[in-house]
């Protein structure tokens, strides 16, 4: 037993031994990065700072003199995503010590958190005693607008407004007499911290200085900015005060009603829209899947032509899947078809609304998809035919063609691989020979829609044109598009391929 003890302590003392020499390690989240602690100065003063992250306060320890950083570690950031905040919270203590300043790039799709802990650093230097601006750290600073009451006349009034934000609603207080903005506030409960929040304070000051609604959205922040424009436009309404006289609107709309001018230009519009309406063009209805609930789309169309298409769906994210609702069918009807691109932000919606067209248009019996698929069909059969005339030598190279073909067809495999995605496992079927991808499929039941799930769509198509795992991520969705490779990878070497060869 005693001799159990000893060796114990032998173990312990090793371990001691092995700490010392390899120098200093902060152990709340092993996020630290540092010098060995007899590389630390005496100058050097131990301090911490906290910032507000996406989901939370984040707390950074920083070990530093006027000059040096000698060791940074996070010690709390529990409220940052998983495998997004906490990517920074792993990777940028690293990136800040190896360069010895603040003034480093941001974890890609982690800006916030990011922000964050540099800004807790910053304190934390600040609280040593120290400049963080001899790390080069540079300070933001608020935009601020500082309202006289003295300069507010008499006849002012002060009213409210809501509308909706990204997380909830969002309230406006105004004081304005009818053709002046004197004061405006906006608070959100709800809103996204650091960006949603960031229109909350920044909007406000812009909405005074310009004496307008018709400012600029705070960027990333566009739904709570048009939710601050909306909810002072309800606010002055309620007042009696005419927004338009804040939103630019001409001298001429002015002096007229603006619903009576509306009314007028939206008849009009109507009318000159039905003269070219043929008889035989019918309306009807499809609907599709959105990113919310149903989309539904009316379509009036003849055989050969989309003369009207609206779409709705109550469940779309405001400012986003609505702006498809709202652009979209323009596009579809100016470009008399159904392959335009999706509103930029909103790819599940506007595929909604296209499949839904497309569904309304089999319901009447002409579907434009299937006139031009029969046109390309025509073309093929015309392609075709030119195929079989094609002389001698052609004809001889197409057979080792398909004799090659036949050879590697012996020699493909399928295989699956499987890794951990965004949400779950993103799982990934692929065929291959020993030097080329014939075919990869991706899934993930648990990956973000619009974000994630573009990328099991469009990824396998750039890995198999490649002929190369790895091509570049899906803009904005860099964590399934890693999981798709890793997982295309791992097929790869169960099937015996080495992946290597897919790598270059």
């Amino acid at each position: 037993m005693k001799q159990n003890n000893i060796l114990a302590l032998g173990v312990i003392g090793v371990g001691i031994v092995a700490a010392a020499i390899t120098g200093y390690q902060a152990t709340n989240l092993g996020t630290s990065t540092s010098v060995g602690k007899n590389q630390i100065p005496k100058d050097a003063v131990t301090a911490t700072g906290e910032a507000q992250g996406l989901g939370g306060p984040v707390k950074v320890e920083v070990i530093a003199n006027a000059e040096k950083i000698f060791s940074i570690n996070v010690l709390d950031a529990s409220g940052e995503t998983p495998n997004i905040g906490t990517l920074a919270v792993d990777q940028l203590p690293a990136s800040i010590f190896e360069a010895n300043s603040l003034a480093v790039d941001s974890v890609t799709g982690a800006t916030i958190t990011s922000t964050a802990i540099k800004n807790a650093a910053a304190q934390a230097i600040e609280n040593a005693g120290f400049d963080p601006s001899n790390f080069g750290f540079v300070k933001e600073e608020k935009k601020e607008v500082v309202v006289n009451t003295d300069d507010i006349p008499a006849d002012a009034v002060t009213v409210t407004g809501e509308a909706q934000g990204l997380g909830g609603p969002v309230t406006v207080e105004i004081t304005a007499t009818a053709d002046k903005i004197y004061n405006l506030t906006a608070v959100g409960d709800n809103e996204t911290p650091g960006i949603g929040t960031k229109a909350l304070e920044e909007l406000p000051g812009e909405i005074i200085s310009a004496n307008s609604l018709s400012v600029d959205a705070i960027s990333g922040a566009t739904v709570t900015s048009d939710a601050i424009k909306e909810a002072a436009k309800k606010a002055l309404e309620s007042a009696g005060l005419d927004a338009a006289n804040f939103t630019g609107a001409s001298s001429d709309a002015k002096d007229a009603p603006a619903e009576t001018k509306e009314s007028e230009a939206e008849t009009k519009k109507d009318a000159d829209s039905k003269k070219d309406i043929p008889a035989d063009a019918v309306t009807v209805t499809g609907e599709a899947q959105g990113l919310g609930g149903p989309v539904k789309v009316e379509i009036t169309a003849t055989a050969d032509k989309i003369y009207d298409l609206v779409a709705t769906g109550d469940k779309e994210t405001p400012g986003i899947g609505t702006k498809a609702l709202e652009e979209l069918p323009g596009k579809i009807v100016s470009a008399n078809s159904l392959d335009v691109d999706a509103v930029s932000g909103a790819t599940v919606t506007s595929e909604a609304i296209k499949e839904a067209a497309k569904k309304a248009l089999e319901s009447a019996d002409f579907d434009k998809a299937a006139a031009q698929e029969t046109e390309a069909e025509e073309t093929k059969a015309e392609e075709s035919e030119a195929e079989t005339e094609k002389d001698a030598d052609s004809k001889e190279a197409e057979t080792r063609k398909d004799a090659d073909s036949k050879k590697d067809a012996a020699d493909e495999v399928t295989a699956t691989g499987e890794a951990q995605g965004l949400g779950g496992p993103v799982k990934v079927e692929i065929t291959a020979i020993a030097d080329k991808i014939i075919k990869l499929v991706a899934t993930g039941d648990k990956e973000t829609p619009g974000i994630g799930t573009k990328a099991l769509e469009e990824l396998p198509g750039k890995i198999i044109s490649a002929n190369n795992i790895n091509v570049d991520a899906i803009s904005g969705a860099t964590i399934t598009s890693d999981a798709i490779k890793e997982a295309a990878k791992k097929a790869l070497e169960s099937a015996g391929i080495d992946p290597s060869v897919f790598l270059k």
